[in-house]
């Protein structure tokens, strides 16, 4: 294992039982360049100044498995934007942006993937996307997700 798989390991698995779900997390994000999106969602980290927010996202982005147990892969863009809207949103307490990231990342139909890859994405290039989020959010209650 890398130095840059290593270091990612240290800053997000909260417990040895996290190394296996963040492992299979880095496989579906593997570009072929070994340590390459490890080395990429460091640096996102590194841009944020809320130090739990990357790791808040690792873990849900984890969790986000379609039918057959694998880790549904967003663009890196989207990526990105959930760790920023995550760290700079201050509409939203860090446990209310958990519970919207999480309620964004309960579908995994085509459609669903699609959206929130697309508020991802915005979110990426906007200051504050909790309005954004929070209304998808709302949605996907109401509609029944």
């Amino acid at each position: 294992m890398g130095a840059v798989r290593d270091e990612f390991f240290r800053r997000y698995a909260t417990s040895p039982m996290h190394v296996p779900r963040l492992e299979r997390f880095l496989a579906a994000y593997d570009t072929g360049e070994p340590d390459a999106f490890a080395a990429t969602f460091i640096g996102w980290d590194r841009e944020c100044s809320d130090a739990e927010a990357a790791r808040i996202v690792t873990e849900l982005l984890a969790l986000f498995v379609d039918e057959t147990g694998s880790v549904v892969r967003l663009s890196d863009d989207a990526v990105r934007g959930a760790v920023r809207w995550m760290a700079r949103s201050a509409a939203l307490s860090s446990t209310e942006r958990a519970r919207a990231l999480r309620t964004l990342l309960s579908s995994t139909t085509p459609d669903a993937v699609r959206q929130t890859t697309r508020i991802l994405e915005t979110a990426a290039a906007m200051d504050d996307a909790a309005g954004l989020v929070a209304d998808h959010s709302g949605a996907l209650t109401r509609d029944g997700g």
